[in-house]
């Protein structure tokens, strides 16, 4: 059983993890590597590395970047116009390097006047493939940096164009074409991420107001995202200041693995000091158990080490199912040990997860296990698992050991799961079934809905 992180409505799919950056200055950066350096190896025949610049060699005293900006601005500025061309004119440039300053360039040129004709221009010209062709990472890094200069006029415009693309192409095309919902809405992030840097408040009151809960869940994503930029304080701040929800915490739990996520770039135990200092339950669940992640590729038995001693903490138990998860793969039967001298609590995730591993490798000796277990929260959590994962291979079996399961509430969404997995494989076995299962209406709904055929349940109940 993989431990439940709820991800923000995108699907942080990968997307994910979207690779939302900033976009750097270059400090003193030297422009003349895109020139030729032929000639160089006294009359060697071996050709540049870097082609010369379609740009030229510049004139004296400039480089090919200074002369490419110089060609669009007009008073220190560029124009809408202007930088629609410069735009233009830059997806032009094959050399990747070359391509990357100019396009640096511009972003440092960028205005709240000129800013939407630079996002649809290059919007309108994005190429897929080809190295160094940018496209989706360049419309980020413009959608962060026009956020930074002008956070309301930004959101304003991409929230109007998203409307309009949705009117014109109709809601059932929206996530899916080249300039669909999905591609708005990801750029709507990178607009808040660069406005929480230039101003949290401003852009954490922006995703206060907004009604749509899903949407709300996306955009506080990018407001944490650009909040770490200046620090990771303020982002704990902001996560903390969300409400909860009905998830019971999950949407916390994602956001704050975010950000334990940019602790662990400064090392390990770094990341596991930071752990220690977070008093606030609600926060240290995500951020534990991302570091239980990272802690588990380095040394498993030094994991399982660290975080037993959390084990009592009720925000250890996300941690304690990745520790769990990760070992059961190689010795189910250890992780039962182990979870027996644990807290209630961490002792019914530990078990779970020993339970759903142990049973796709060794499925009788699993079942004969469970048959000496007194009835307990960590039986339910084994029989849970259990079920589920025999559920493919002997549905009946499976159905009758979900029937034990004490809890009423974890039986009941047990049976569901179980029963909708029969039900793809024998339906009318199934619904026969179902006539005298006793599940309560929408249960039965879910199992015989094609939607509920296809969909295993997501989050677990006891979850």
């Amino acid at each position: 059983m993989k431990p439940t992180i709820f991800v923000p409505v995108l699907a942080l799919t990968a997307g994910a993890a979207f690779g939302l950056g900033w976009i750097t200055r270059p400090d003193g950066e030297n422009d003349s590597d895109a020139k030729s350096e032929e000639g160089k190896r006294g009359g060697s025949s071996t050709r540049s590395s870097i082609r010369p610049s379609t740009f030229g060699s510049g004139k004296s005293g400039t480089t090919p970047v200074a002369d490419f900006v110089a060609r669009f601005a007009s008073g220190g500025e560029i124009s809408d116009q202007d930088m629609k061309a410069a735009i233009d004119a830059m997806r032009k440039e094959n050399d990747p390097l070359l391509r990357r300053k100019l396009f640096t360039a511009l972003l440092e040129q960028l205005t709240p006047d000129n800013a939407m004709a630079a996002y649809l221009a290059l919007q309108g010209g994005r190429r897929g493939g080809g190295f160094g062709r940018g496209g989706d990472d360049e419309l980020r890094l413009l959608a962060n940096a026009w956020g930074r200069i002008d956070g309301p006029g930004a959101i304003k415009a991409l929230t109007e164009m998203r409307k309009e693309r949705e009117n014109t192409e109709g809601e059932g095309r929206g996530g899916r074409g080249r300039g669909g919902d999905m591609r708005g809405g990801i750029d709507l992030v990178s607009v808040l991420s660069g406005w929480a840097m230039a101003d949290g408040a401003a852009a954490g009151s922006y995703v206060n107001s907004i009604e749509d809960e899903r949407q709300q869940r996306m955009a506080a994503y990018g407001v944490v995202r650009g909040l770490m930029v200046n620090g990771v304080d303020g982002a704990m701040s902001y996560v903390a200041s969300l409400p909860t929800g009905e998830d019971s915490g999950r949407t916390q739990a994602f956001y704050m693995s975010t950000i334990a996520g940019e602790m662990l770039e400064q090392g390990l135990d770094s990341a596991k000091d930071w752990v220690n200092t977070i008093n606030d339950p609600d926060l240290k669940g995500g951020a534990l158990s991302r570091v239980a992640e990272s802690a588990i590729r380095d040394d498993l038995a030094s994991a399982v080490e660290w975080v037993t001693q959390y084990a009592d903490e009720e925000s250890a138990e996300r941690a304690i199912s990745r520790v769990a998860n990760e070992w059961a793969e190689d010795d189910p039967q250890a992780v039962l040990t182990w979870a027996d001298n644990l807290p209630e609590g961490a002792q019914v995730e530990a078990y779970g997860e020993a339970f759903e591993e142990w049973t796709r490798q060794d499925a009788t000796a699993a079942g004969e296990y469970l048959t000496t277990m007194p009835a307990s929260p960590a039986r339910d959590a084994a029989v849970e698992e259990f079920s589920t994962t025999l559920a493919r291979r002997e549905p009946t079996t499976a159905i009758r050991w979900a029937e034990t399961i004490g809890d009423q509430e974890s039986r009941t969404e047990t049976l569901t799961q179980v029963a909708r997995s029969w039900y793809s494989q024998d339906q009318a076995a199934a619904t026969t079934w179902l006539e005298t299962s006793g599940l309560p209406a929408e249960s039965v709904e879910a199992v015989t809905t094609e939607r509920g055929g296809r969909d295993r349940g997501g989050d677990r109940g006891r979850r």
